[in-house]
């Protein structure tokens, strides 16, 4: 009818993509997300490996995180509206400070909600701020926040964003005249309490001098959870789970005795580790409280108070 006049039609790889593969669309958005973060310098895309349920801590911070879990719960969202506590974005909104030592777990446990709540999770790492030049640290304190909601809105997805090491903004304010850095440092904490305010989402700062904490930052987190040092029966159980199973031990292994050392979960997945690299060269690979004992011992001389920032998981 057209009188041998053909005509071809086009469609763009990504129309394709859809038509052919309708139920991969979860699937591409994360793949998205992660080419996105790949392409600037501000944060870094983790992939958690292991749930809430991997990790070991403490009763009271469990509960603490499954509080902020059930608020995608269908019950406990309809009641906050009914409240007037929550607005109509069904998303959970927290903001949570993890403190504590180095090496109790504060950024595996971030990582591990992440994976629980199906999230993906951006982190950035707060020392990196500074800047040589006086005004641009303020600059890169918007831009945190700006380039993570940008992000978020091009992959159609919502992360967790991991502030690492957030001492420097949280740290009391200067008072009086003061010089140009102390001017510089206060105005990149006005910006930073102004973004935490206006945030929607899930926000996790961590840090390892709670001391020192400004005030009017502690009021801007709905959760402020510790990281205490493990207890022995934690210990024991990090000693159980991280031990390599496949592995040969000495005739009268003893955890319990391993469990006496006060360490933290960070310090024993290093000393497992260096224990490891030293039996693996001997012919017979058999793993003795003596190699475990020399290892918790250079750790605990160390000059750096054998504090390693290091997560452990279970």
């Amino acid at each position: 009818m057209f009188g041998g006049v053909s005509r071809s039609f086009y469609l763009q790889e990504e129309v394709m993509q859809r038509i052919i593969h309708p139920k991969k669309k979860k699937k591409v958005t994360k793949l998205k997300l992660d080419m996105l973060v790949k392409e600037q310098e501000i944060f870094e895309y983790l992939k958690p490996t292991t749930t809430l349920d991997d990790v070991v801590l403490h009763p009271k911070t469990r509960e603490t995180l499954q509080t902020v879990v059930r608020q995608v719960d269908k019950n406990v969202y309809k009641k906050l509206r009914e409240w007037g506590i929550k607005d109509k974005r069904k998303g959970i909104d927290a903001r949570i400070i993890f403190y504590g030592a180095a090496g109790t777990g504060k950024t595996m446990t971030a990582m591990s909600l992440a994976k629980t709540l199906k999230k993906p999770i951006l982190s950035f790492d707060c020392s990196k701020i500074l800047s040589m030049y006086i005004g641009e640290s303020e600059k890169n304190v918007r831009r945190i926040f700006d380039d993570f909601k940008e992000l978020s809105r091009q992959a159609k997805v919502e992360p967790i964003l991991l502030l690492n090491e957030a001492d420097q903004f949280l740290s009391s304010r200067s008072e009086g005249a003061g010089s140009s850095a102390d001017k510089m440092h206060n105005q990149m904490q006005n910006i930073f309490l102004e973004q935490i305010e206006k945030f929607e989402g899930i926000l996790i700062a961590t840090t390892n001098l709670l001391g020192n904490i400004d005030k009017a930052f502690s009021r801007r987190f709905n959760h402020k959870i510790e990281f205490k040092k493990p207890g022995r029966k934690q210990r024991l159980r990090l000693w159980q789970f991280m031990l390599p199973e496949s592995a040969d031990y000495e005739e009268g292994f003893d955890i319990e005795e391993l469990a006496k050392h006060e360490l933290t979960g960070g310090q024993i997945n290093l000393i497992i580790k260096n224990t490891a690299y030293v039996v693996a060269v001997r012919d017979e690979s058999v793993f003795a409280m003596s190699d475990f004992v020399a290892e918790i011992s250079k750790e605990l001389g160390s000059s750096f108070d054998g504090a390693k920032s290091m997560g452990f998981k279970v």
